[in-house]
């Protein structure tokens, strides 16, 4: 009790010293100071789990209608047409489609143990080419990643698309089905239309599983994925279609095909899902061999109809449940000083009893601008809690993943990244 009194007493106290530097025009500062302080920024999410469990978190379970950016959302498109900056040394060419990049390894070393894989990519020019720059730990490790895997199969269907997908629907055994209102119910959990794991396995059913594997390493040159398995549950719609004015403009994948595959695994790698989120959130400035390739026809003016088809699939990767940048903002006290701001995640979680620990996933692309710089970061990272108490792990891993995104984001505005 008296350890929590002197909590209370030491958070009013520098919240009072806070105040007093704003007058000067430096609470900004300060907030970004105590910020350094990662256990205290830990504890705070960590006090913040009270009264939650694995079946609701604070934070990957707070909603895009508890979000400050919700009104936003349907900006993000014209957001992401802002060019980033980026001034390292080390900065290479963003890679052509096909191409692994090079990535520190050792870049992330700053990162809590929990944290077991990592990737990040910084994107932007400083002049002349879009270039990137790669960190990572264990970043090409196979692992299963939950539900964060599933934007993957809906990306594969937007880009086997040569028509606008916002006048699509998805048809069969009797259920006729807007395509971008399924997107938003495997992104928002909202059960609309159907659970996110049935319409998830449904996007799956458009490729056999080994073509759906294929296109994947296609993408990421990373030839060890393994991405066959499904969600837990069977397809929404076994034999879907994908219908326009009555044509139909993809099919699923014959019945026996899919027997010949079978299923098996999701194991991708924190890599894989940061090419992809990076790929979507700057697909209007890469050059035309490092962006997703999609059969859509160019439109006038050189823009690329893929990028038509893409905004829709953003604002709904805008709506996700999990809000770690959102609290990461805020907890660094810059949230009212940013402008254009841009937050696209899909999160995973779950239980894993082979491992016998909590295990929780976050893939993100964020941008804004901040102090007359534009800021632009796509991360993947996947923490686990191993305790022996699957609520106590499950709010653990919550406040640390909240935590270190924060961290990241500080030294991104920063400029320590890199």
């Amino acid at each position: 009790m008296l350890n929590q009194i002197m909590e209370d007493i030491n958070d009013q106290i520098l919240n009072m010293v806070a105040d007093f530097f704003g007058t000067f025009g430096q609470k900004e500062a300060f907030t970004l100071l105590l910020a350094m302080d990662r256990e205290k920024v830990y504890n705070d999410f960590l006090k913040a789990e009270a009264g939650f469990n694995s079946y609701k978190l604070a934070i990957l379970d707070k909603g895009i209608q508890n979000s400050p950016y919700q009104n936003q959302v349907e900006n993000y498109p014209e957001n992401l047409t802002m060019l980033p900056s980026l001034a390292i040394p080390g900065a290479k060419a963003f890679p052509h489609v096909g191409e692994l990049p090079n990535i520190d390894e050792e870049g992330l070393s700053f990162i809590h143990p929990d944290i077991k894989e990592a990737c990040i990519c910084l994107g932007g020019t400083a002049g002349g080419p879009f270039k990137s720059y790669w960190l990572g730990r264990n970043s090409l490790d196979k692992c299963q990643y939950w539900s964060s895997t599933k934007i993957i199969a809906i990306l594969n269907v937007i880009c086997s698309l040569d028509s606008n997908i916002n006048t699509c629907q998805i048809r069969g055994d009797g259920k006729n089905i807007d395509f971008n209102e399924v997107v938003e119910d495997v992104i928002t959990y909202a059960k609309k239309v159907g659970s996110s794991n049935a319409l998830a396995a449904m996007f799956k059913c458009f490729q056999t599983y080994v073509g759906l594997e294929s296109w994947l390493k296609e993408i990421t040159g990373n030839n060890h994925t393994e991405f066959q398995g499904l969600y837990g549950e069977e397809p929404f719609i076994m034999s879907p279609e994908i219908v326009q004015d009555n044509q139909v403009l993809l099919s699923a994948a014959s019945e026996s095909k899919k027997r010949e595959d079978q299923t098996g695994e999701n194991t991708v790698a924190t890599y894989d899902l940061t090419r992809i989120i990076s790929m979507v959130g700057w697909y209007y400035h890469l050059p035309e061999p490092a962006k997703l390739p999609t059969p859509l026809t160019p439109l006038p003016g050189g823009d690329g109809g893929g990028w038509e088809n893409l905004q829709p699939f953003i604002r709904n990767l805008g709506k996700d449940t999990a809000r770690y940048v959102d609290v990461a903002l805020a907890k660094l006290g810059i949230q009212n000083s940013i402008k254009s701001p841009v937050i696209l995640s899909k999160m995973g979680f779950g239980y894993s009893s082979s491992r016998k620990r909590t295990e929780l996933t976050y893939t993100c692309f964020t941008q804004f601008e901040y102090q007359g710089k534009v800021r632009s970061i796509a991360m993947t990272l996947r923490g686990a809690k191993a305790l022996g108490d699957f609520d106590t792990e499950a709010v653990e891993i919550d406040a640390r993943m909240a935590a270190e995104i924060t961290e990241i984001l500080r030294r991104l505005v920063a400029d320590e990244l890199g």
